[in-house]
Protein backbone atom coordinates (compact mmCIF):
# COMPACT_ATOMS: atom_id res chain seq x y z
CA UNK A 1 0.00 0.00 0.00
CA UNK A 2 1.15 3.35 -0.56
CA UNK A 3 2.38 5.60 2.14
CA UNK A 4 0.97 9.46 2.71
CA UNK A 5 5.02 9.84 1.78
CA UNK A 6 4.72 8.59 -1.82
CA UNK A 7 1.54 10.34 -2.21
CA UNK A 8 2.81 13.52 -1.17
CA UNK A 9 6.31 12.63 -3.42
CA UNK A 10 4.32 11.32 -6.70
CA UNK A 11 2.14 14.88 -6.34
CA UNK A 12 5.16 16.95 -5.98
CA UNK A 13 7.02 15.06 -8.97
CA UNK A 14 3.51 15.81 -11.04
CA UNK A 15 3.45 18.80 -10.47
CA UNK A 16 7.07 19.62 -11.18
CA UNK A 17 8.20 20.91 -7.53
CA UNK A 18 11.61 19.45 -5.57
CA UNK A 19 10.75 18.70 -2.08
CA UNK A 20 12.97 20.48 0.74
CA UNK A 21 15.82 18.23 2.35
CA UNK A 22 13.91 18.76 5.86
CA UNK A 23 10.74 17.23 4.60
CA UNK A 24 12.34 13.84 5.19
CA UNK A 25 12.45 14.30 8.70
CA UNK A 26 8.78 14.99 9.54
CA UNK A 27 6.98 11.48 10.46
CA UNK A 28 4.28 10.04 8.26
CA UNK A 29 1.66 11.57 10.73
CA UNK A 30 3.20 14.90 11.38
CA UNK A 31 2.99 15.27 7.47
CA UNK A 32 -0.57 13.78 7.46
CA UNK A 33 -1.16 17.02 10.08
CA UNK A 34 0.13 19.50 7.97
CA UNK A 35 -0.93 18.62 4.88
CA UNK A 36 -4.30 17.55 5.26
CA UNK A 37 -5.06 20.95 7.65
CA UNK A 38 -3.69 22.59 4.89
CA UNK A 39 -5.92 20.81 2.27
CA UNK A 40 -9.55 20.73 4.50
CA UNK A 41 -8.81 24.70 4.74
CA UNK A 42 -8.54 25.50 1.50
CA UNK A 43 -11.14 22.98 -0.15
CA UNK A 44 -13.52 23.13 2.29
CA UNK A 45 -13.43 25.78 4.70
CA UNK A 46 -14.94 29.33 4.36
CA UNK A 47 -14.47 32.81 6.73
CA UNK A 48 -15.79 36.35 7.22
CA UNK A 49 -15.36 38.28 4.26
CA UNK A 50 -14.38 35.68 1.61
CA UNK A 51 -16.96 36.39 -0.97
CA UNK A 52 -20.66 35.71 -1.97
CA UNK A 53 -22.01 33.99 -4.99
CA UNK A 54 -25.47 33.92 -6.15
CA UNK A 55 -27.49 30.75 -6.88
CA UNK A 56 -31.45 31.15 -8.29
CA UNK A 57 -31.33 34.89 -7.22
CA UNK A 58 -29.89 34.24 -3.78
CA UNK A 59 -26.67 34.99 -2.65
CA UNK A 60 -24.29 32.90 -0.41
CA UNK A 61 -20.93 32.60 0.98
CA UNK A 62 -18.48 31.26 -0.77
CA UNK A 63 -17.98 27.60 0.85
CA UNK A 64 -14.10 28.00 0.54
CA UNK A 65 -11.14 29.69 -1.49
CA UNK A 66 -11.22 25.72 -3.72
CA UNK A 67 -15.21 27.39 -4.41
CA UNK A 68 -13.97 30.45 -5.76
CA UNK A 69 -11.65 29.05 -7.96
CA UNK A 70 -13.70 26.23 -9.33
CA UNK A 71 -16.28 29.08 -10.18
CA UNK A 72 -13.93 30.89 -11.95
CA UNK A 73 -11.92 28.35 -13.83
CA UNK A 74 -14.09 24.60 -13.95
CA UNK A 75 -14.46 25.03 -17.85
CA UNK A 76 -10.88 25.63 -18.46
CA UNK A 77 -9.66 22.49 -16.32
CA UNK A 78 -12.17 20.13 -17.90
CA UNK A 79 -12.08 21.81 -21.45
CA UNK A 80 -14.83 20.24 -22.52
CA UNK A 81 -15.25 19.91 -26.22
CA UNK A 82 -17.45 18.25 -29.02
CA UNK A 83 -16.12 15.42 -31.23
CA UNK A 84 -17.69 15.77 -34.79
CA UNK A 85 -16.12 13.22 -36.38
CA UNK A 86 -17.54 11.08 -33.50
CA UNK A 87 -21.00 12.71 -33.78
CA UNK A 88 -20.88 11.30 -37.48
CA UNK A 89 -20.02 8.03 -36.69
CA UNK A 90 -23.12 8.46 -33.79
CA UNK A 91 -25.84 9.60 -36.96
CA UNK A 92 -24.64 6.88 -39.08
CA UNK A 93 -25.45 4.33 -35.93
CA UNK A 94 -28.70 6.15 -35.58
CA UNK A 95 -29.31 5.93 -38.96
CA UNK A 96 -28.52 2.56 -39.69
CA UNK A 97 -30.60 1.27 -36.46
CA UNK A 98 -33.47 3.44 -37.55
CA UNK A 99 -33.62 1.61 -40.94
CA UNK A 100 -33.32 -1.77 -39.08
CA UNK A 101 -35.64 -1.27 -36.50
CA UNK A 102 -37.97 1.31 -37.76
CA UNK A 103 -39.19 4.64 -35.71
CA UNK A 104 -40.81 2.22 -32.77
CA UNK A 105 -37.57 2.18 -31.13
CA UNK A 106 -37.42 5.75 -30.16
CA UNK A 107 -41.08 5.11 -28.80
CA UNK A 108 -41.50 6.32 -25.04
CA UNK A 109 -42.42 3.67 -23.84
CA UNK A 110 -45.02 4.01 -20.51
CA UNK A 111 -48.08 3.25 -20.47
CA UNK A 112 -50.82 6.04 -20.61
CA UNK A 113 -53.49 3.04 -20.01
CA UNK A 114 -55.60 4.63 -22.61
CA UNK A 115 -56.29 7.76 -20.66
CA UNK A 116 -57.56 10.98 -22.53
CA UNK A 117 -55.29 13.85 -23.44
CA UNK A 118 -56.44 15.71 -20.55
CA UNK A 119 -55.59 13.42 -18.19
CA UNK A 120 -52.29 12.28 -19.64
CA UNK A 121 -51.17 16.20 -19.34
CA UNK A 122 -52.29 16.66 -16.40
CA UNK A 123 -50.39 13.77 -14.80
CA UNK A 124 -47.03 14.59 -16.78
CA UNK A 125 -47.16 17.78 -15.96
CA UNK A 126 -47.67 17.35 -12.25
CA UNK A 127 -45.22 14.43 -11.89
CA UNK A 128 -42.47 15.26 -14.38
CA UNK A 129 -40.80 18.07 -11.68
CA UNK A 130 -40.60 15.58 -9.30
CA UNK A 131 -37.29 14.36 -8.50
CA UNK A 132 -38.21 10.17 -7.84
CA UNK A 133 -34.78 8.86 -8.15
CA UNK A 134 -35.49 5.48 -9.31
CA UNK A 135 -38.15 5.00 -12.45
CA UNK A 136 -41.55 5.14 -10.27
CA UNK A 137 -44.72 3.18 -10.02
CA UNK A 138 -46.82 3.95 -12.98
CA UNK A 139 -48.32 7.43 -12.38
CA UNK A 140 -51.18 7.26 -15.03
CA UNK A 141 -52.13 4.12 -12.88
CA UNK A 142 -52.87 6.23 -9.90
CA UNK A 143 -55.18 9.22 -12.08
CA UNK A 144 -57.41 5.98 -12.76
CA UNK A 145 -57.49 5.18 -8.76
CA UNK A 146 -58.85 8.80 -8.06
CA UNK A 147 -58.70 11.31 -10.69
CA UNK A 148 -59.55 13.91 -8.14
CA UNK A 149 -55.84 13.54 -6.75
CA UNK A 150 -54.41 15.26 -10.06
CA UNK A 151 -56.92 18.15 -9.32
CA UNK A 152 -54.83 21.60 -8.72
CA UNK A 153 -56.77 23.45 -6.29
CA UNK A 154 -56.55 20.33 -4.25
CA UNK A 155 -52.52 20.30 -4.83
CA UNK A 156 -52.27 23.76 -4.28
CA UNK A 157 -54.70 23.83 -0.94
CA UNK A 158 -52.97 20.28 0.48
CA UNK A 159 -49.38 19.29 -1.80
CA UNK A 160 -49.13 16.95 1.62
CA UNK A 161 -51.63 14.58 0.61
CA UNK A 162 -50.87 14.89 -3.48
CA UNK A 163 -47.29 13.55 -2.19
CA UNK A 164 -48.83 10.50 -0.07
CA UNK A 165 -50.90 9.95 -3.17
CA UNK A 166 -48.18 9.62 -5.39
CA UNK A 167 -46.33 7.60 -2.43
CA UNK A 168 -43.17 9.86 -2.16
CA UNK A 169 -43.55 10.84 1.28
CA UNK A 170 -40.68 8.15 1.79
CA UNK A 171 -38.39 9.85 -0.41
CA UNK A 172 -35.77 12.71 1.47
CA UNK A 173 -36.16 16.55 0.69
CA UNK A 174 -39.70 16.47 1.53
CA UNK A 175 -39.80 20.98 1.97
CA UNK A 176 -38.80 21.24 -1.89
CA UNK A 177 -41.13 18.20 -2.99
CA UNK A 178 -44.03 20.06 -1.51
CA UNK A 179 -42.80 23.51 -2.87
CA UNK A 180 -42.62 22.24 -6.23
CA UNK A 181 -46.29 20.41 -6.07
CA UNK A 182 -47.87 23.47 -4.74
CA UNK A 183 -46.77 26.11 -7.49
CA UNK A 184 -46.83 23.54 -10.59
CA UNK A 185 -50.81 23.54 -9.35
CA UNK A 186 -50.54 27.51 -8.67
CA UNK A 187 -49.19 27.80 -12.31
CA UNK A 188 -52.59 26.53 -13.87
CA UNK A 189 -54.78 27.82 -11.36
CA UNK A 190 -53.05 31.59 -12.01
CA UNK A 191 -53.91 31.09 -15.68
CA UNK A 192 -56.66 29.28 -15.40
CA UNK A 193 -55.87 26.53 -17.41
CA UNK A 194 -55.30 22.71 -17.31
CA UNK A 195 -51.84 20.93 -18.38
CA UNK A 196 -53.66 20.13 -21.37
CA UNK A 197 -54.06 23.92 -22.12
CA UNK A 198 -50.29 24.87 -21.36
CA UNK A 199 -49.31 24.68 -25.59
CA UNK A 200 -52.51 26.87 -26.41
CA UNK A 201 -52.08 29.94 -23.71
CA UNK A 202 -48.04 30.07 -24.86
CA UNK A 203 -48.94 30.04 -28.72
CA UNK A 204 -48.42 26.55 -29.43
CA UNK A 205 -44.45 27.97 -29.48
CA UNK A 206 -42.13 24.58 -27.61
CA UNK A 207 -39.47 27.72 -26.34
CA UNK A 208 -41.95 29.73 -25.10
CA UNK A 209 -43.69 26.96 -23.12
CA UNK A 210 -39.79 25.91 -22.07
CA UNK A 211 -38.90 29.40 -20.90
CA UNK A 212 -42.01 29.96 -18.78
CA UNK A 213 -41.94 26.37 -17.40
CA UNK A 214 -38.18 26.76 -16.73
CA UNK A 215 -38.90 30.38 -14.82
CA UNK A 216 -41.80 29.60 -13.11
CA UNK A 217 -40.76 29.91 -9.17
CA UNK A 218 -39.40 27.06 -7.27
CA UNK A 219 -41.85 24.48 -9.60
CA UNK A 220 -38.87 21.54 -10.35
CA UNK A 221 -39.15 22.45 -14.09
CA UNK A 222 -34.91 22.85 -15.08
CA UNK A 223 -34.26 22.68 -18.97
CA UNK A 224 -34.09 18.93 -18.61
CA UNK A 225 -37.47 18.17 -16.89
CA UNK A 226 -39.36 20.85 -19.53
CA UNK A 227 -37.81 19.30 -22.49
CA UNK A 228 -39.10 16.21 -21.51
CA UNK A 229 -42.59 17.20 -20.62
CA UNK A 230 -42.98 19.05 -24.16
CA UNK A 231 -41.66 15.77 -25.71
CA UNK A 232 -43.74 13.40 -23.80
CA UNK A 233 -46.73 15.95 -25.13
CA UNK A 234 -46.27 15.08 -28.38
CA UNK A 235 -44.89 11.26 -28.19
CA UNK A 236 -48.32 10.88 -26.61
CA UNK A 237 -50.19 12.85 -29.45
CA UNK A 238 -51.53 15.09 -26.61
CA UNK A 239 -50.26 18.34 -28.88
CA UNK A 240 -49.04 18.65 -32.14
CA UNK A 241 -45.37 19.36 -33.31
CA UNK A 242 -45.56 22.99 -31.73
CA UNK A 243 -43.17 25.85 -33.81
CA UNK A 244 -39.53 25.37 -32.60
CA UNK A 245 -39.88 21.50 -31.48
CA UNK A 246 -36.75 21.22 -32.95
CA UNK A 247 -34.87 24.00 -30.57
CA UNK A 248 -36.06 21.24 -27.86
CA UNK A 249 -32.67 19.47 -26.44
CA UNK A 250 -32.41 15.85 -25.15
CA UNK A 251 -33.61 15.59 -22.06
CA UNK A 252 -29.88 15.31 -20.06
CA UNK A 253 -29.23 12.88 -17.00
CA UNK A 254 -26.89 10.75 -15.69
CA UNK A 255 -27.60 8.21 -18.66
CA UNK A 256 -27.28 10.32 -21.91
CA UNK A 257 -24.28 12.25 -20.41
CA UNK A 258 -23.02 9.01 -19.75
CA UNK A 259 -23.63 7.99 -23.07
CA UNK A 260 -22.18 11.25 -24.81
CA UNK A 261 -18.70 10.53 -22.83
CA UNK A 262 -18.31 6.56 -23.58
CA UNK A 263 -19.36 7.52 -27.24
CA UNK A 264 -16.47 10.36 -27.38
CA UNK A 265 -18.61 12.66 -29.00
CA UNK A 266 -18.11 14.73 -25.68
CA UNK A 267 -14.64 15.15 -24.50
CA UNK A 268 -12.64 16.76 -21.76
CA UNK A 269 -9.19 16.89 -20.98
CA UNK A 270 -9.42 14.92 -17.67
CA UNK A 271 -11.52 12.37 -16.22
CA UNK A 272 -14.56 14.28 -14.61
CA UNK A 273 -14.06 15.43 -10.26
CA UNK A 274 -15.94 13.32 -7.67
CA UNK A 275 -18.87 15.40 -6.97
CA UNK A 276 -17.23 16.20 -3.42
CA UNK A 277 -15.07 18.53 -5.07
CA UNK A 278 -17.67 19.87 -7.73
CA UNK A 279 -18.53 22.70 -5.07
CA UNK A 280 -22.06 23.92 -6.11
CA UNK A 281 -22.51 21.82 -9.30
CA UNK A 282 -20.41 23.60 -11.54
CA UNK A 283 -18.83 20.76 -13.13
CA UNK A 284 -22.74 19.20 -13.67
CA UNK A 285 -24.07 22.02 -15.08
CA UNK A 286 -20.99 22.19 -17.33
CA UNK A 287 -21.25 18.74 -18.25
CA UNK A 288 -25.16 18.83 -19.11
CA UNK A 289 -25.21 21.67 -20.95
CA UNK A 290 -22.54 20.18 -23.28
CA UNK A 291 -23.54 16.94 -23.23
CA UNK A 292 -27.48 18.17 -24.36
CA UNK A 293 -25.15 20.20 -27.18
CA UNK A 294 -23.47 16.94 -28.07
CA UNK A 295 -26.53 15.06 -28.88
CA UNK A 296 -28.15 18.61 -30.90
CA UNK A 297 -24.48 18.23 -33.08
CA UNK A 298 -25.22 14.44 -33.46
CA UNK A 299 -28.94 15.03 -34.72
CA UNK A 300 -27.49 18.36 -36.94
CA UNK A 301 -24.89 14.99 -38.33
CA UNK A 302 -28.38 13.09 -39.17
CA UNK A 303 -30.07 15.37 -40.66
CA UNK A 304 -27.02 16.05 -43.47
CA UNK A 305 -26.52 12.18 -43.32
CA UNK A 306 -29.93 10.71 -44.00
CA UNK A 307 -32.85 13.30 -43.58
CA UNK A 308 -35.40 10.83 -44.19
CA UNK A 309 -34.98 8.86 -41.33
CA UNK A 310 -33.82 11.92 -38.53
CA UNK A 311 -36.49 13.09 -36.47
CA UNK A 312 -38.03 16.25 -36.26
CA UNK A 313 -36.20 17.38 -32.82
CA UNK A 314 -33.04 16.14 -31.09
CA UNK A 315 -35.57 15.63 -28.14
CA UNK A 316 -37.32 12.96 -30.07
CA UNK A 317 -33.77 10.52 -29.32
CA UNK A 318 -33.50 10.88 -25.90
CA UNK A 319 -35.52 8.03 -24.40
CA UNK A 320 -33.38 5.55 -26.94
CA UNK A 321 -30.30 7.20 -25.53
CA UNK A 322 -31.38 7.10 -21.95
CA UNK A 323 -32.34 3.81 -22.13
CA UNK A 324 -29.07 2.69 -24.06
CA UNK A 325 -27.39 4.22 -21.26
CA UNK A 326 -29.13 2.76 -18.95
CA UNK A 327 -29.17 -0.95 -20.19
CA UNK A 328 -25.75 -0.90 -22.12
CA UNK A 329 -23.43 0.96 -20.04
CA UNK A 330 -23.97 -0.61 -16.75
CA UNK A 331 -21.74 -3.77 -15.95
CA UNK A 332 -24.54 -5.91 -15.07
CA UNK A 333 -23.49 -9.30 -16.67
CA UNK A 334 -21.20 -11.18 -14.05
CA UNK A 335 -18.37 -13.71 -15.13
CA UNK A 336 -18.63 -16.57 -13.38
CA UNK A 337 -16.38 -19.96 -13.05
CA UNK A 338 -16.98 -23.73 -11.35
CA UNK A 339 -14.56 -26.04 -10.16
CA UNK A 340 -15.16 -27.88 -13.10
CA UNK A 341 -13.49 -25.03 -15.36
CA UNK A 342 -16.30 -23.57 -16.97
CA UNK A 343 -16.45 -20.36 -17.77
CA UNK A 344 -20.32 -18.70 -18.24
CA UNK A 345 -21.88 -15.08 -18.14
CA UNK A 346 -25.27 -14.18 -16.16
CA UNK A 347 -27.12 -10.82 -15.77
CA UNK A 348 -26.25 -10.28 -12.06
CA UNK A 349 -24.24 -11.97 -9.25
CA UNK A 350 -27.12 -14.36 -7.84
CA UNK A 351 -26.26 -17.38 -9.79
CA UNK A 352 -25.24 -20.03 -7.27
CA UNK A 353 -24.90 -23.40 -9.30
CA UNK A 354 -23.15 -24.08 -12.77
CA UNK A 355 -25.42 -24.35 -15.39
CA UNK A 356 -23.21 -26.05 -18.07
CA UNK A 357 -22.70 -28.91 -15.24
CA UNK A 358 -26.52 -28.77 -14.53
CA UNK A 359 -27.34 -30.28 -18.05
CA UNK A 360 -25.11 -33.47 -17.68
CA UNK A 361 -27.03 -33.54 -14.26
CA UNK A 362 -23.93 -32.73 -11.99
CA UNK A 363 -24.44 -30.21 -9.42
CA UNK A 364 -21.71 -27.65 -9.09
CA UNK A 365 -21.74 -24.32 -7.17
CA UNK A 366 -20.93 -21.34 -9.74
CA UNK A 367 -18.56 -18.14 -8.22
CA UNK A 368 -18.73 -14.28 -9.81
CA UNK A 369 -14.90 -13.02 -11.34
CA UNK A 370 -15.71 -9.72 -13.29
CA UNK A 371 -18.46 -7.96 -14.00
CA UNK A 372 -18.81 -6.61 -17.59
CA UNK A 373 -20.91 -4.38 -19.78
CA UNK A 374 -23.29 -5.89 -22.53
CA UNK A 375 -21.52 -4.27 -24.95
CA UNK A 376 -17.80 -5.72 -24.06
CA UNK A 377 -19.21 -9.60 -25.10
CA UNK A 378 -19.85 -11.26 -27.86
CA UNK A 379 -23.22 -10.94 -28.37
CA UNK A 380 -23.74 -14.91 -28.42
CA UNK A 381 -21.76 -14.80 -24.85
CA UNK A 382 -24.74 -12.98 -23.52
CA UNK A 383 -27.09 -15.46 -20.77
CA UNK A 384 -29.32 -16.96 -23.02
CA UNK A 385 -31.84 -19.76 -22.90
CA UNK A 386 -33.28 -21.49 -26.57
CA UNK A 387 -31.52 -18.47 -28.25
CA UNK A 388 -33.22 -15.78 -25.56
CA UNK A 389 -31.43 -13.37 -23.99
CA UNK A 390 -32.63 -14.09 -20.27
CA UNK A 391 -34.23 -10.57 -19.74
CA UNK A 392 -37.66 -8.94 -19.18
CA UNK A 393 -39.42 -8.93 -22.53
CA UNK A 394 -39.42 -4.62 -22.20
CA UNK A 395 -35.48 -4.16 -22.19
CA UNK A 396 -33.92 -2.83 -24.82
CA UNK A 397 -31.21 -5.53 -24.80
CA UNK A 398 -33.86 -7.89 -26.28
CA UNK A 399 -34.88 -5.54 -29.19
CA UNK A 400 -31.48 -5.94 -30.26
CA UNK A 401 -30.53 -8.84 -29.31
CA UNK A 402 -27.57 -8.24 -26.96
CA UNK A 403 -25.54 -5.76 -30.06
CA UNK A 404 -25.51 -2.22 -29.11
CA UNK A 405 -26.19 0.25 -31.53
CA UNK A 406 -23.14 2.13 -31.11
CA UNK A 407 -20.90 -0.76 -31.40
CA UNK A 408 -18.60 1.67 -33.74
CA UNK A 409 -19.26 4.72 -32.39
CA UNK A 410 -17.47 3.61 -28.76
CA UNK A 411 -15.28 0.53 -29.68
CA UNK A 412 -16.18 -1.21 -25.96
CA UNK A 413 -14.23 -4.52 -27.07
CA UNK A 414 -10.84 -2.77 -27.75
CA UNK A 415 -8.31 -1.62 -25.31
CA UNK A 416 -8.64 1.93 -25.97
CA UNK A 417 -12.43 2.06 -24.67
CA UNK A 418 -12.50 3.94 -21.63
CA UNK A 419 -15.86 3.61 -19.89
CA UNK A 420 -16.03 7.19 -18.25
CA UNK A 421 -18.72 7.60 -15.47
CA UNK A 422 -20.81 10.55 -15.44
CA UNK A 423 -21.06 13.66 -13.09
CA UNK A 424 -22.71 13.11 -9.75
CA UNK A 425 -23.93 16.27 -8.17
CA UNK A 426 -24.81 17.14 -4.24
CA UNK A 427 -27.80 19.49 -3.82
CA UNK A 428 -26.82 23.24 -3.51
CA UNK A 429 -29.96 23.75 -1.17
CA UNK A 430 -31.90 21.82 1.36
CA UNK A 431 -30.86 19.34 4.34
CA UNK A 432 -28.46 17.15 2.96
CA UNK A 433 -26.34 20.48 0.74
CA UNK A 434 -23.62 22.49 0.19
CA UNK A 435 -25.26 25.25 1.91
CA UNK A 436 -25.89 23.43 5.13
CA UNK A 437 -22.08 22.00 5.01
CA UNK A 438 -20.43 25.04 6.03
CA UNK A 439 -17.01 24.61 7.82
CA UNK A 440 -15.14 28.04 9.10
CA UNK A 441 -11.79 28.00 9.79
CA UNK A 442 -10.78 27.49 13.56
CA UNK A 443 -13.87 25.56 14.45
CA UNK A 444 -13.21 22.44 12.68
CA UNK A 445 -16.05 19.85 11.31
CA UNK A 446 -19.03 20.77 8.72
CA UNK A 447 -19.13 18.99 5.81
CA UNK A 448 -21.79 16.66 3.92
CA UNK A 449 -24.57 14.64 6.26
CA UNK A 450 -26.29 11.80 4.75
Amino acid sequence: METFKDFIKELNQRIGISLPKSWTALTEVQLAQKFLEKLNEYFFQTYEGIGTTTFNDDEFQYFSEFHKFWKAHHKEILNVRIDRKQAQLAAQALSNATRKYGREIFRVTRKTLGLHPQAVAQVRFLTANQDFRKPPENQFEKYLEDPIGFNAEEIADVPEDFLKFLGMTQLSQTDKRLNFARNAARFLLEKHISAYDIAEYFNNDAVQIREALVNAPNMGYGRKKANMFIRDMVAWEVWSAPRNFDRIDVASDINTMKLALRTRILQSDIPLLSSFLDVFCYQYGYIDEMSARAWRAVWEEWKKLDPTTAPSSPCQMDFLLYRIGREYCDDTVVQYTCEKGHIFYHFGARLRNCPICRRTGIRTSAEPKRRFLPCQLDPQELPRERGELLLREDKLLRVFDGVCIFENVCKPKTEAFRALNPPKSISIKGRTSWTESYAYRERGGGGMMG
